[in-house]
């Protein structure tokens, strides 16, 4: 059945549903003599209108048999699984019904202060909140949900959980100005009878949906049954929105949010990052397709878009983009509503070629970011569901040799030559059961890697400056300590590549962000070419070629893994990284899985290398403010610059 079928009938059958209700909703439960018999008026009391219901948690949690009502003591759960269904009255004050796996705890209780407070913690599912109006004194009600801190007095409204798409509504079914209001991220919204909300885990409320009898009608068949569609696909319409870069007079300074697209939907708000993949990004205007209208030329950069602005459902997301550089470089991400990643596509057009990158989902979009090496966004569409929808229909594509810079080909051709020694010259002994050398412990010891430097060429001084946008930047009391200095020492064994890092630096500065941009801080770096033998001599980036970043923070090392060639990135969650502060900086050593990094070497072969260490001496920022390598070319899309390891046959 259609959502538009649905609401013809309960449209229909709503004036006996209607005559069924009492002012607390519905016929509020199984005993309607409770509060008339002489009974304490203040207590708190379960109610259990069908099978599955709970009192209490852990293990204190037991069932209550339908028809029986259990007294609740303040800060004791009450819950119902997805078939069941409970009410819980709370004095004479408020009636809360519980369905779809939802758990409530009464926190807070002052039934006889001038003001009756009550406290309320939801978790998922739905319930229905009735607080009655005293003429007498005022009363008022806090629910704290997973998302948003809703208050009330003297209003009737729901809290409806949307797990799938990780957010809550919330629904004012009678509530005069004033009476509703709703909190998240710092941000107070109202609400008044026959108005929703929307919220998420970050940010401010969603704006005011139009609900009416819809949202009345769909929790009255949610009662009862598993209603048709959710109720986000009752109250939104699928997003539709088209637009291109022509919309664009100028661009917004890195950082700054602007508009892009606004219509009666609302707005994709966009954001260029200035940080962009791995620093200096660069974004201007021109006409790269040649088709009259103005695209935002990318260079390593990245482009946010949120959709929380939007009045509609976003499932389907279309980006054009005319691709300047070698396939691979570039990608669109979209995420939930707790930035968990939905969806990714990768850039796959040639140079001179446009594609249109598209994601769909049944899950909601509220986030998405394109990462761009050498391309141009030429615009995008919020598709209703159904088949991609092209932003540029024609594609007028230029020599590609008029989108290149006139020394780029002869940096290309220049090193393509044999690789230099200077660029760095490793040796990575065998380690183990197998070796004179013995095993590795990744526990933040530095003794292992001591004994280890006489099976191989030693510990390797980074002597060079490579990027420098603040090298002479000191940290605040630096003293006499040194601002950047490090030494390295690489290893092997059959399953795992073994790094080490001593670094003296005056100030610890990690990289404070979710993402896996850890270089944005003080963060050990390997860039490794993983196939050497197919590629020696190419000096653009090929899938065997990747960057792995390591964050130095005690309370909690990690590492990333980049492939560089599609700009791709995620965790490494299966290195093991240890850290150690020192009396000069710290020490870090890592094992990496040769099965993560998705290439199996041995004894004998060659990889390239570049070890490096980034450096920031200002706290509160991201930044990447110096870095010092074992390759004085280093470069990281160019791996012909970068060094050679030999991985040491056993000893």
């Amino acid at each position: 059945m259609s959502p538009g079928k649905i609401l013809r009938v309960w449209l229909l059958v709503w004036p006996i549903w209607l005559s069924a209700c009492s002012s607390n909703n519905v016929v509020l439960g199984p005993d309607q003599t409770l509060y008339q018999n002489g009974q304490n008026e203040n207590r708190i009391v379960l109610e259990a209108a069908r099978e599955g219901v709970f009192a209490g948690q852990g293990e204190q949690r037991r069932a209550v048999r339908v028809l029986d009502q259990a007294p609740l003591n303040a800060d004791q759960a009450a819950a119902v699984d997805h078939e069941g269904r409970a009410l819980v009255r709370v004095g004479e004050q408020l009636t809360m019904e519980l369905l779809k796996g939802s758990e409530v705890r009464v926190e807070e209780y002052l039934p006889e202060a001038e003001t009756v407070e009550i406290e309320v913690r939801q978790s998922g599912g739905i319930v229905l909140y009735d607080l009655a109006e005293d003429a007498n004194r005022q009363q008022r009600l806090t629910v704290q949900t997973t998302y948003a801190i809703v208050q009330a007095t003297g209003t009737r409204f729901a809290v409806i959980t949307e797990g799938e798409n990780g957010l809550e509504w919330i629904v004012a079914l009678e509530a005069k100005a004033g009476d509703l209001q709703v909190t998240a991220g710092d941000t107070t919204e109202t609400l008044t009878t026959g108005e929703a909300r929307w919220v998420t885990r970050s940010g401010a409320p969603g704006p005011v949906i139009p609900a009416g009898k819809n949202a009345e009608a769909w929790l009255g068949q949610a009662r009862n049954s598993d209603p048709e569609v959710i109720l986000s696909e009752l109250l939104l319409a699928p997003a539709n929105i088209l637009v291109d870069t022509g919309a664009i007079p100028y661009l917004a300074p890195p950082g700054t949010p602007f508009d892009f697209g606004r219509d009666t939907q609302g707005a994709v708000i966009a954001t260029l990052d200035s940080q962009g993949i791995f620093g200096n990004p660069n974004y201007t205007l021109e006409d790269c397709n040649g088709d009259g209208v103005q695209d935002v030329a990318v260079v390593n950069g990245l482009i946010d878009l949120d959709f929380n602005a939007i009045q509609a459902r976003v499932q389907a997301l279309d980006v054009s983009v005319f691709n300047r550089t070698a396939a691979g470089n570039g990608s669109l991400q979209v995420f939930d509503a707790v930035d968990d990643e939905i969806g990714r596509v990768m850039l796959e057009a040639g140079p001179g070629e446009i594609q249109t990158l598209s994601v769909r989902d049944p899950r909601f979009f509220y986030q998405a970011r394109l990462a761009l090496g050498d391309a141009c966004f030429l615009g995008l569409s919020l598709t209703p569901p159904g088949e991609t929808r092209e932003v540029v229909d024609q594609i007028q594509a230029r020599p590609i040799t008029e989108n290149l810079q006139s020394d780029a080909v002869v940096n290309i051709l220049a090193s393509s030559a044999d690789r230099s020694t200077e660029n760095g010259s490793f040796q990575a002994p065998f380690v183990g059961a197998d070796s004179s050398a013995g095993p590795i412990d990744i526990d933040g010891n530095v003794d292992d890697w001591d004994a280890l430097a006489q099976w191989g060429l030693g510990w390797t001084t980074l002597a060079t400056i490579t990027h420098d946008e603040g090298c002479s930047t000191r940290f605040p009391d630096a003293g006499s300590l040194t601002d950047l200095s490090a030494r390295m020492q690489l290893a092997f064994d059959k399953e795992f590549l073994y790094a080490a890092f001593i670094v003296n630096d005056d100030g610890l500065v990690t990289y404070t962000g979710g993402d896996e941009r850890l270089f944005l801080g003080d963060s050990p770096q390997l860039l490794l070419d993983l196939d050497l033998n197919s590629d020696f001599d190419e000096a653009k980036l090929s899938a065997d070629d990747i960057q792995i970043d390591f964050l130095p923070d005690t309370g909690g090392p990690r590492a990333a893994f980049w492939q560089l060639s599609s700009l791709a990135s995620r965790p490494l969650v299966d290195a093991a990284v240890a850290v150690t502060p020192t009396d000069t900086g710290y020490f870090l050593e890592a094992a990496i899985p040769w099965q993560s990094l998705g290439f199996a070497r041995g004894q004998g072969d060659k990889i390239g290398v570049v070890v490096s260490v980034s450096d920031n001496d200002t706290p509160g920022s991201n930044a990447q403010q110096c870095i010092i390598s074992t390759s004085p070319n280093r470069d990281w899309q160019n791996p012909t610059t970068w060094g050679t390891a030999l991985l040491m046959p056993v000893r």
